[in-house]
């Protein structure tokens, strides 16, 4: 095994799957990424970039995970019609919660295409901004033809937040604070950036604070400027779109994160690495990686773990991921591309 930046866990002794990985039954409902919250009406919501399906099969659309796995079904619930492009060409999700029953969508490369930070064949995730929606994904805001429109973190430093999820609605949150995690890049970036805003303020870009430093205690000290942020936790290339969630029955944060094997290919394979910690900021230690995760060609990326899966033991779950986006001779995209779902128990020490 490759030398991590941190120490092994001393909570978690690993991730211990199930079962085999169960791709979503429908073929024809396609795209990737899925950040999602249990919102306060019981259902999961999501965000697929390139869905592939519907009236805008490219940028991002709404969707609303019903049942449990294995036997759930997506639902779209908005094709976001505005936000169309590509890949790294068009506006992709990043981050979804749900706070005092509003759903809070944040969204990436705003701006279009821009260089990668690193290496060059990378993924851009730049130029973020938060939407918003209070009445379960129908309507957003602000319109994106907004003009000018400005997003609220432009750059690449926090280009692509990803809330930290507690409970139904955010039911289990620490405080009065939403907080979100942000990669330097799409794939294979370096940094990660811890901010938070108060639950009542979320689209106000003046009231977000970053971690600057910890003290000698390991506690934040926090800045409301972004370019003082520092990072909470650094890897050379191996710290890709993130995933943060605080599972109560064993009071650990799970920060999950992936890295393909060459810079944003869908064909090379993929690796998948999470990471436990006490405290949102840390310190972080390595509770589970996987050299090989599942196979080559389906190049697996962004995990996601739905609170509403975790079972009553508070331990097992399903995690849900997306498949590669692979070409196939002959056109149309790889039979991975789709949502995959795979049950696990989380292995206490």
């Amino acid at each position: 095994m490759r030398a991590f930046p941190v120490a092994r866990s001393d909570a978690i002794e690993r991730i211990e799957w199930l079962g085999e990985q169960i791709p979503y039954p429908a073929a024809d409902i396609r795209g990737d990424t899925y950040p999602m919250t249990w919102a306060a009406d019981g259902q999961i919501y999501a965000s697929s970039g390139d869905p592939n399906w519907g009236p805008s099969p490219w940028g991002l659309d709404v969707e609303r995970f019903v049942g449990d796995p294995p036997d759930y079904r997506i639902e779209q619930v908005n094709p976001m019609v505005d936000f169309t492009g590509w890949g790294g060409w068009g506006p992709k999700p990043a981050g979804m919660i749900s706070v005092k029953g509003v759903l809070y969508l944040a969204v990436q490369n705003l701006q279009g295409k821009k260089p990668p930070v690193y290496g060059s064949k990378s993924q851009n995730g730049t130029d973020a901004h938060v939407f918003a929606s209070t009445d379960l994904g129908k309507t957003w805001s602000p319109s994106v033809w907004a003009t000018p429109f400005h997003p609220m973190f432009p750059g690449h430093r926090f280009g692509g937040p990803a809330f930290v999820n507690f409970g139904q609605d955010n039911a289990q949150a620490r405080d009065e604070y939403v907080y979100a995690v942000s990669s330097d890049q799409w794939d294979n970036g370096s940094h990660l950036l811890l901010g938070r805003v108060h639950q009542d303020k979320i689209q106000d870009p003046a009231a977000w604070q970053w971690v600057r430093q910890l003290d000698d205690a390991g506690g934040p000290k926090w800045t409301s400027e972004l370019g003082a942020a520092r990072a909470v936790l650094s890897d050379d290339r191996w710290i890709s779109t993130p995933e943060m969630v605080y599972l109560k029955g064993i009071s650990r944060y799970l920060l999950l994160t992936w890295r393909l094997n060459e810079d944003f290919s869908p064909t090379d394979g993929s690796r998948l690495i999470i990471y436990d910690a006490p405290q949102p900021w840390g310190p972080f230690t390595l509770a589970h990686y996987e050299e090989v995760w599942q196979t080559q060609d389906m190049n697996c990326y962004c995990p996601r773990i739905p609170l509403k899966w975790i079972e009553p033991d508070g331990l097992t779950g399903w995690l849900q991921f997306s498949g590669s986006w692979a070409s196939m001779t002959g056109g149309g995209l790889s039979p991975h591309y789709r949502s995959h779902v795979r049950r696990f128990r989380v292995q206490m020490k």
